[in-house]
């Protein structure tokens, strides 16, 4: 009697250890650097550390969770560390979700969203970095974007601007989004070679353009988010690639205020999530991105911080999808130290 007593009791006290660590994604995750302004951000599973894009200063934070720690990346020709350069660092994305092997970087002309006085021809750049990074890493290639933004120009008889995020296909081609004057993309090959690659006509609104984007490997559909359409996928195989709208099944709501787009891989599925405030609204599909089914979530934390980032983050097995704000309204030098990262709840995940 007294064996089985104990052997109940270690019971509970298991499954109540079980139950805590089930739960134990911290919200929110607080990183800790002063006027980080963070636009975009990516989690790294595989070393544990989030990289931030300095958006005043043109630069990229490492944060270490654990260690509580970070160190900084900084690119020549790019970083202003009195934050008034004229490129801002807008987009960061990995090769790859798991044990990626390249970051990438997108640098915005930093007065192409000052629509009281804008610039629509100002220096953009896109960098990649081999992984992993330490102080003193170098960008592999960068390009300068004002040639491509040419090309656009001739084909197409509009200039498009405001390079805002960019994602990577199966191969290590980069597709980069113009989030101003017109819906468009680049691509940009492993190598660092890039062309025109995807336009359509904008609708003559403010910002047209898409502002966010994510490759989807199981589909080999590059999926855009935002500007004419909530969603909008591309085979990334065609030669001739053409914008196909994605039918929405539910209500999104309005296109106003949309901003990144992350991959989540849930159980083998894919599942993208995107930021617009203060809601992260979800999408799957089972009919390779003809259309998709949507859930939503929001945190009140997130309605004026100017909430702009998507990301997934690991304790474990323990998966959570977190939004990033970047505080605009506060300024490059409003010195605050703490950037909290919220956690949605998980029913977003689940299709």
């Amino acid at each position: 009697m007294r064996t089985t007593l104990f052997l109940s009791a270690v019971a509970g006290f298991l499954c109540a250890c079980s139950t805590a660590w089930a739960a134990s994604l911290p919200d929110p995750i607080n990183v800790n650097i002063k006027n980080l302004s963070p636009e975009d951000l990516a989690y790294d599973r595989t070393r544990q550390l989030f990289y931030l894009s300095n958006l005043w200063k043109g630069e990229i934070a490492v944060w270490d969770p654990k260690r509580q720690s970070h160190f900084n990346v900084q690119i020549d020709g790019l970083t202003n560390l009195n934050a008034n350069g004229d490129q801002q660092m807008s987009g960061l994305s990995l090769e790859k979700h798991d044990n990626p092997k390249r970051l990438y970087a997108v640098a915005k002309n930093s007065r192409a969203f000052n629509f009281n006085d804008q610039s629509k021809s100002g220096p953009s750049t896109f960098h990649a970095f081999d992984l992993p990074l330490n102080a003193s890493s170098k960008p592999v290639w960068s390009i300068d974007i004002r040639d491509v933004q040419s090309q656009f120009k001739q084909k197409y008889g509009t200039r498009p601007f405001g390079i805002v995020d960019s994602a990577q296909d199966n191969d290590g081609n980069s597709y980069v989004i113009f989030a101003l004057g017109a819906p468009a993309i680049a691509k940009v090959t492993h190598d660092g070679k890039i062309s025109t690659w995807a336009f359509e006509q904008g609708n003559g609104g403010q910002r047209p353009g898409y502002t966010g984007v994510a490759f989807d490997p199981a589909t080999n559909k590059l999926l855009a988010f935002g500007g004419p359409r909530a969603l909008t996928a591309f085979n990334v195989k065609a030669s001739n690639p053409k914008p196909h709208a994605v039918t929405i099944n539910g209500s999104f709501g309005t296109l106003d205020g949309t901003e990144k787009l992350a991959y989540v891989p849930v159980n083998g599925q894919t599942v993208l999530v995107g930021a617009r405030a203060p809601y992260a609204i979800s999408f799957h599909t089972t009919d390779n991105w003809s259309s998709a089914s949507i859930k939503k979530t929001k945190r009140s934390e997130l309605k004026d911080s100017g909430f702009t980032g998507i990301v997934d983050y690991y304790s474990g097995n323990q998966q959570g999808v977190y939004g990033s704000s970047a505080f605009f309204s506060e300024g490059s030098k409003g010195g605050r130290t703490e950037w909290p990262l919220y956690k949605f709840d998980s029913s977003i995940l689940q299709y």
